[in-house]
């Protein structure tokens, strides 16, 4: 008899549950009304970096946010600091992706990446790259869990689904945080570049706390 663990899974990208937190995350950007309000004049200014960056990092977002998900799904009688921690995540990454989606609105750019090509403007600008910044397929770009790994987090149980979930986290930040640290260098505008500075911050702090529950467990 099949159980629910044997039913076919679609990419994450195309997971109908991650549709729906698409959903709320495009929620929270039209709540944000007030985001909308100011020197848009001063935004408009940007570069390809930052138009690159807000088109792949919200699908590298989409990704924790639908992570987290799963982790606090399962979540029963695990880490308690570690679950606070994913509820952050799916909060705050969940928010940055309204924001990016109202940046790329407000420069009259496609809110996704067109192309099944990402970090192609990690390129643009320095041409010294090393192989880590090579362009990739949207699904492989540093950090993102594969299919079968997020799997094996929603079969996962107790410790082990904490140790799984804080691996992965883990691994995926510090994808991200290479990309938010380049579009800090390179990027042009103010409201990207505060934005990624925010993401180096927060997730730099989320893999230093995690690393500490791991080695805990």
């Amino acid at each position: 008899m099949n159980t629910e663990s044997d039913a076919i899974l679609l990419p994450w990208w195309k997971n109908p549950a991650n549709i729906l937190i698409g959903v709320v995350v495009v929620a929270i950007f039209l709540g944000s009304v007030g985001y909308s309000v100011g020197n848009r004049a001063g935004r408009v200014q940007h570069n390809s970096v930052d138009v690159g960056f807000l088109q792949d990092m919200r699908i590298h977002h989409e990704q924790a946010v639908a992570m987290a998900s799963v982790y606090l799904d399962i979540w029963t009688d695990g880490n308690s600091v570690e679950r606070t921690i994913a509820r952050e995540i799916q909060f705050d990454q969940s928010f940055e992706s309204g924001r990016m989606v109202q940046l790329l609105r407000i420069f009259g750019e496609s809110e996704v990446n067109e192309t099944d090509l990402a970090m192609t403007w990690m390129n643009e600008t320095d041409h010294a790259m090393t192989s880590m910044h090579d362009p990739v397929p949207l699904e492989r770009m540093p950090g993102l869990a594969t299919d079968e790994q997020l799997q094996e987090l929603r079969r996962a149980k107790g410790v082990e689904a904490d140790k799984l979930f804080a691996q992965l986290m883990i691994a995926h930040h510090n994808g991200g945080l290479d990309m938010a640290k380049y579009a800090v260098e390179h990027g042009q505008n103010k409201e990207v570049l505060g934005l990624a500075a925010a993401m180096v911050a927060a997730q730099t702090s989320e893999v230093v706390e995690l690393n500490r529950i791991l080695s805990s467990l």
